[in-house]
């Protein structure tokens, strides 16, 4: 299975956290520390509730993303699984890139290009993030193009 498939799948149709809570509390953690290797406590809440902005996400027994945080001890198995599924990605693309040189066509590898469902399905959900979250100036550009 490929990452943006698995992505999908982890987020269900709809965008609908598939995971238990404590793994949700794991990804935004990954997130956060991806978009910030520095970030804070408020960068982090803010994180959390910007995600639940963008998709539907069962934290109960925890009555929310604060109390979560505070009493609950993060999954990491699928961040796991999310990381190795994106240094799969990487070093095909980097694979393609070294045999093919820098203008290789990176197919169903290439996420801004791809119009597999879940190529498409990460676009618009970096996308409605971007309504939330602010990237960096370069990000940005790129994401206000999609």
């Amino acid at each position: 299975m490929g990452f943006l498939s698995f992505i999908s799948r982890l987020l269900g149709l709809g965008r609908r956290w598939n995971g238990s809570p404590e793994q949700y509390l794991a990804m935004v953690q990954y997130m956060a520390k991806k978009n910030n290797p520095n970030y804070n406590l408020q960068e982090f809440l803010q994180w959390g509730e910007v995600m639940q902005k963008v998709m539907k996400v069962n934290l109960k027994p925890y009555k929310d993303f604060r109390d979560l945080l505070e009493k609950g001890t993060p999954d990491y198995s699928m961040v796991e699984k999310l990381d190795g599924k994106l240094s799969e990605l990487q070093q095909r693309r980097e694979l393609k890139q070294a045999i093919y040189g820098s203008n290789a066509n990176l197919g169903e590898d290439d996420v801004m290009n791809s119009q597999s469902e879940g190529a498409v399905f990460a676009r618009n959900l970096v996308k409605d993030l971007s309504q939330h979250v602010r990237f960096s100036d370069e990000d940005q550009k790129t994401i206000d193009k999609l």
